[in-house]
């Protein structure tokens, strides 16, 4: 079993005098990696991070944290801890409300689209579909054909040739350029009657 890696945020001393806050911060570093390990289960590479975030608000409010006892100062680093890591996790929260909230909008604007894609198609005739067949290339032509004439997927890639993906590739790519040339002419249909 590996041992786990000796985070620190901030180093030891270096033979150069360093400052009150570093000395401080040395002193209750393990005391903030064993807090936010307990909270952090699962999540433990953030560890360092909400470490980091807890003595930069200890920097910050360093002239006041300075005069406290030391039992004082533990007990704000644990509490700053706590909030680190809960603000952490509404932020996360958060982020994921929203993600989701902009999933769902895509699955809605697609679900509308394809409702009203079915609705406009119901003003296009055999005879349009035919005539807009002829804008086709000859192989999605041919392939689009046969599936109207109700030839499976395995007999069409049989008669021409191409594996049964490529069938559906090319029945897609048809539909999609028959919607296009088609489009028109149902919309014009839609609005005359609906007039």
């Amino acid at each position: 079993m590996r041992s786990r890696p000796r985070l620190r945020v901030v180093e030891p001393p270096s033979g150069e005098p360093g400052s009150d806050f570093e000395a401080f911060a040395r002193q209750y570093q393990p005391l903030l990696f064993a807090i936010l390990r307990k909270y952090c289960v699962g999540i433990e590479h953030e560890v360092e991070d909400l470490v980091h975030d807890v003595l930069l608000r200890a920097l910050l409010r360093w002239e006041h944290l300075q005069r406290w006892d030391s039992f004082k100062q533990r007990s704000w680093l644990g509490r700053v801890a706590e909030n680190c890591f809960l603000d952490r996790c509404r932020r996360r929260r958060s982020e994921s409300d929203r993600l989701r909230g902009l999933l769902e909008l895509a699955v809605d604007a697609e679900e509308h689209d394809g409702l009203e894609q079915d609705e406009l198609w119901g003003y296009v005739g055999v005879e349009d579909l035919r005539w807009a067949l002829s804008f086709l290339s000859p192989t999605l032509r041919r392939t689009f054909e046969l599936y109207l004439q109700g030839w499976s997927y395995s007999r069409i890639a049989r008669e021409t040739g191409v594996a049964p993906g490529t069938v559906g590739a090319r029945l897609h790519h048809a539909r999609l350029e028959l919607r296009e040339v088609l489009r028109e002419t149902a919309e014009r249909r839609r609005r005359e009657r609906r007039q």
